[in-house]
């Protein structure tokens, strides 16, 4: 009798938390940022030719704007960066004016949030 009291317990808990995930969801998009869920940094500069090294980088758990917009900026703010994100695509587009290593990638995009897969450098 008593385990199936805390068996319940455990399960309504679970309910819980997923019907106040969900909510925030609806709300705030998947990673329940908003529209102004972070810090937006933008490259300076855009001209493609200013950027020698690349690398694409596959991205997990990237399902919506906010998602992107927190990939690509955790990667601008990165010193010689130009990052963009495709959510379709679950990939990230790094230029770089220097070379930086796989890891120092990765350790960017999962100190954003993110799952990062294969990095290929071009």
């Amino acid at each position: 009798m008593p385990g199936n009291i805390v068996v319940g317990v455990l399960v309504l808990a679970a309910v819980v938390f997923a019907l106040r995930s969900m909510k925030k969801r609806a709300e705030s998009g998947c990673c329940g940022g908003g529209g102004d869920c972070c810090r937006v940094v933008k490259a300076e500069d855009t001209d493609p030719s200013h950027y020698p090294y690349s690398a694409v980088m596959e991205v997990f758990d990237m399902h919506c704007e906010n998602c992107r917009t927190r990939v690509e900026s955790a990667l601008n703010s990165l010193p010689g960066v130009w990052a963009s994100a495709d959510l379709g695509k679950k990939e990230a587009l790094v230029r770089m004016k220097e070379v930086l290593t796989e890891d120092r990638l990765r350790e960017t995009v999962k100190k954003a949030g993110y799952g990062v897969g294969r990095v290929e450098f071009r």
